[in-house]
């Protein structure tokens, strides 16, 4: 089979059945190609070979819950990469004690127009005091919308705003009084948060574990004419700065991980926004931050978001 550039790519679905957040995070890491996340009535499970010559409504079956699963176009053959996936899988399913399995399949496209057809799937959308939409559509004010406009070109489709963890956080930094706070965004993916939180007046500080994430950020930054104040390749623990806001949209067994070096890091009478949370694991994580106070908790999907104070 022919694999140039020039000629054809393949586009390579990804189901994970649990811990979602974890699949992406691999894949964004270890696949260095253009991602994108669908939710999807659709879902398959096993191992399907190429799926060019089907209809996927037909193949698939439909079912009223919806379905998170990772597109990942690319040149390199899905044969290499379904390997990986499975020893991922493997390691993963011993750690947590459990099966941990996910559908795959994929096909062959055309290489000429699979660029713009991935910019036109990443849709602005309107979040509570933000339009966010990438640079190469139309602005708020041409489009007559009264909200604040937020660019965000992903280089891979995290931290877009769509997903409702994002969408959550978001939601929550603009019910608060954000101007002047000194804020940290652990985790920040494409900076999505921080950016919105700097445009409300925070002074902001950013950290993520992926360094292309910190890139990724600082170039959404710039495309915003945000700035902010420190960035690192790193987490919460390479800090000894205080805060009065801590924003983490993260995995809900690395925010129980993190709840220590959380209050440490954060004023009296400091908020703490936690987010990546399944509903399935709402009760560990409000364990295990009993000693603050529950301001808030949203839920959207299978999803919750937290709004927690430092009380002591």
């Amino acid at each position: 089979m022919k694999n140039s550039l020039d000629e054809e790519y393949f586009e390579i679905l990804v189901q994970p059945q649990s811990f979602y957040e974890i699949f992406l995070d691999f894949i964004t890491q270890n696949i260095q190609d253009t991602l994108e996340e669908i939710s999807t009535p659709y879902s398959f499970e096993g191992y399907t070979n190429d799926l060019s010559a089907y209809d996927l409504s037909c193949f698939f079956p439909m079912n009223e819950q919806q379905y998170n699963q990772i597109i990942i176009r690319t040149t390199q053959s899905p044969l290499n990469i379904l390997p990986l996936l499975s020893e991922f899988a493997k390691i993963l399913s011993q750690r947590v004690g459990m099966s941990v399995d996910f559908g795959f399949g994929y096909k062959i496209c055309k290489n000429q127009d699979w660029i713009e057809a991935y910019r036109q799937s990443i849709i602005p959308i309107c979040v509570k005091d933000f339009y966010i939409r990438p640079s190469w559509h139309k602005n708020a004010q041409e489009l007559g919308y009264p909200q604040k406009d937020i660019i965000i070109d992903p280089a891979l489709a995290f931290g877009s705003g769509h997903h409702a963890t994002t969408w959550m956080c978001i939601e929550l930094l603009c019910e608060m009084n954000l101007k002047g706070k000194k804020l940290l965004d652990v985790g920040c993916g494409s900076g999505i948060l921080s950016i919105c939180a700097a445009s409300l007046g925070a002074k902001v500080e950013i950290c993520d574990t992926d360094e292309f994430a910190i890139k990724e950020s600082e170039k959404n930054f710039a495309l915003n004419s945000q700035t902010f104040e420190k960035s690192w390749v790193g987490s919460i623990g390479d800090t000894q700065e205080s805060y009065e806001i801590i924003v983490a949209n993260i995995l809900a067994h690395i925010l129980i991980a993190f709840q220590s070096d959380f209050l440490d890091r954060l004023l009296i009478g400091g908020k703490l926004i936690l987010s990546g949370i399944l509903q399935e694991y709402q009760e560990q994580v409000l364990e295990k931050f009993k000693n603050w106070e529950v301001e808030k908790i949203l839920q959207k999907d299978e999803w919750i978001a937290i709004k927690l104070a430092k009380v002591k």
